[in-house]
């Protein structure tokens, strides 16, 4: 009986370590749309404990929090972890625009139509197969969503969705039904994914 507690225990202990029931921490930066509207971003980078103290970086995370102002929830950083030479850190922005402010990076979160508005246009798609997409189809799904989001030039980006892509920038590569990657380039670039 002794036996199975034992196993019992280490089965609980690996759960919770590996989240059980939850997503796997991403090996890269991701930003993944929420269908309540909200952003969650997972920033990964090395981590040298001899040359940065987590504490120091959690309180500076914490001040550009401060200063940004605006609703107490705006911006949250979720954690903070660092591990086997790499940091961790997983943060909730409210709107596109909390995004923006934190990140000083352009984004674009809403429908179609809104984006169309805003002055967004949809050039350079394509659909899941690789297919070029004109701009009319594209404008013409007006309630799809859509996301646009700025990359510096050397910055990796995974972009993560609620729905199903139905068509991304040509510099994006898909791996699955929701996921999208953008790879380093040489210029900043800006990236579009529309999924329903």
């Amino acid at each position: 009986m002794r036996n199975w507690t034992k196993i019992l225990i280490v089965m609980m202990a690996a759960c919770m370590l590996a989240g059980c029931g939850g997503e796997a921490t991403p090996d890269r930066n991701t930003v993944s749309v929420q269908k309540d509207g909200t952003i969650q971003q997972t920033i990964v980078d090395q981590f040298e404990p001899e040359y940065y103290d987590i504490e120091e970086l959690r309180a500076m995370t914490q001040a550009k929090i401060a200063q940004l102002g605006g609703a107490e929830a705006a911006v949250i950083c979720d954690s903070m972890v660092a591990e086997e030479g790499r940091i961790v850190v997983k943060m909730t922005y409210q709107t596109d625009t909390d995004y923006s402010s934190f990140n000083n990076r352009e984004i674009f979160s809403g429908t179609v139509s809104e984006a169309a508005a805003q002055g967004y246009t949809f050039q350079n798609l394509v659909g899941t197969d690789g297919t070029a997409v004109g701009e009319e189809v594209v404008s013409s799904a007006g309630e799809d969503r859509v996301i646009f989001i700025q990359t510096k030039a050397g910055e990796e980006l995974d972009v993560s969705v609620y729905g199903k892509i139905v068509y991304a920038s040509a510099n994006m590569a898909l791996s699955g039904q929701k996921n999208a990657a953008i790879a380093a380039g040489e210029e900043d670039v800006l990236s579009c994914v529309v999924f329903r």
